[in-house]
């Protein structure tokens, strides 16, 4: 009995180190960085993700639904393959490449695009507030079984579009207001995403001003900040807007 005893402990601190060894030289996801175009037809979305392979040397990535990948490139390895695997772990999508380093730091860049990857409704606002005011909704899956580390999502508004009001997140202070190419960015905080776990990021947008510049809206990005609040307290009283 006591020799089957000092097995089975034996067993189970072999199981032990084993998890241990995974997690420590299993695949990461350690940063994911979107840049999200918003435009009336095809959208983009380029991603920058710091990750680490599996000893099979396999990335693993969110899953990309009906996106199309447009460009893939590695800074740290090379590709096995030319092509991304889509797969599935309980029933959740995940993107896997497929690099020549077991165990190995690097940096992933994707370019996706498709439609719907911001969603776009009109705005429930009483009658006596701007017009043309539209609400975006922006949803990031974690599909992995992977928790992301550091998460990021900037979204680049379409030409002529400023922001409105923000419902999420709720904190005001965590938004920067920024310009990309000419076009207007809201970023919010960066923040961790749990494996299976989503993030959401939920606006209104109406048209700039047309006497207003761009150099403007840098320079007054903290003011603008301000009146996201005071907006927010208004549109409470006329009517909250809903996620699609």
């Amino acid at each position: 009995m006591k020799a089957k005893n000092i097995t089975l402990f034996q067993v189970i601190g072999i199981l032990i180190l084993g998890l241990a060894a995974f997690a420590e030289e299993g695949p990461k996801i350690k940063k994911y960085d979107e840049l999200v175009t918003v435009s009336a037809e095809i959208q983009t979305v380029k991603v920058q993700a710091d990750c680490v392979s599996d000893p099979q040397g396999f990335l693993y990535l969110p899953g990309r639904g009906k996106l199309t990948v447009k460009e893939i490139t590695i800074k740290g390895a090379e590709l096995k393959t030319p092509k991304v695997e889509d797969g599935k772990l309980n029933d959740l999508p995940y993107l896997r490449l497929q690099i020549d380093k077991p165990n190995t730091p690097v940096t992933v860049t994707l370019v996706y695009e498709g439609k719907d990857i911001v969603k776009e409704k009109d705005s429930k606002l009483g009658e006596t507030y701007p017009g043309r005011v539209t609400n975006y909704t922006r949803t990031f899956s974690n599909t992995t079984p992977l928790d992301i580390g550091k998460y990021s999502l900037t979204l680049q508004l379409p030409p002529g579009k400023e922001v409105f009001k923000v419902t999420k997140p709720a904190k005001f202070e965590d938004i920067r207001l920024s310009v990309k190419d000419g076009r207007k960015t809201i970023a919010p905080k960066a923040t961790s995403v749990k494996a299976g776990a989503t993030y959401e990021l939920v606006l209104d947008v109406c048209e700039e001003p047309g006497t207003r510049s761009i150099a403007i809206w840098v320079i007054s990005g903290g003011l603008a900040v301000f009146f996201l609040i005071k907006r927010s307290g208004i549109l409470t009283r006329a009517g909250n807007t809903s996620n699609p």
